[in-house]
């Protein structure tokens, strides 16, 4: 799938992590997967999640991690790059505390992605897999 970047993806990506730097993490509303499909909406206008929202819960999330054959089946269809290509707005791929977990490419060699409390910020070298945008 090619998703096609609006010309002032930069601006709205900016003005998108800002919206969330302080907002919790939370189950069906600022997840790693909808964080990162609301990111990529904000960007191309393209709703990765659209058939996939509506949840609320951790056991939701799972089934439907799940049922789709795991997480990184939620991005089938986008485009696996070597992490040294990585760039900003990019999805990212992590493992943190032994769960898979999406982000997207902030710039800086860093990614963010929800916390408990806020946005998180952690180093490039931690991202396993890229997603193209």
């Amino acid at each position: 799938m090619m998703l096609k970047r609006k010309v002032n993806w930069p601006e709205l990506l900016a003005q998108f992590i800002d919206s969330r730097r302080f907002k919790p993490f939370s189950f069906g509303e600022n997840d790693c997967c909808l964080f990162a499909a609301d990111a990529v909406l904000e960007m191309t206008g393209t709703d990765l999640a659209a058939d996939r929202r509506g949840y609320s819960t951790e056991r939701e999330a799972i089934s439907l991690i799940r049922n789709a054959g795991g997480m990184r089946e939620l991005l089938r269809g986008l485009r696996e790059k070597n992490s040294g290509f990585a760039s900003r707005g990019d999805i990212v791929m992590v493992a943190i505390e032994g769960r898979e977990t999406l982000g997207i490419v902030c710039g800086n060699g860093h990614w963010c992605g929800p916390g408990a409390d806020a946005l998180i910020f952690r180093p490039m070298i931690e991202v396993q897999k890229v997603f193209g945008i």
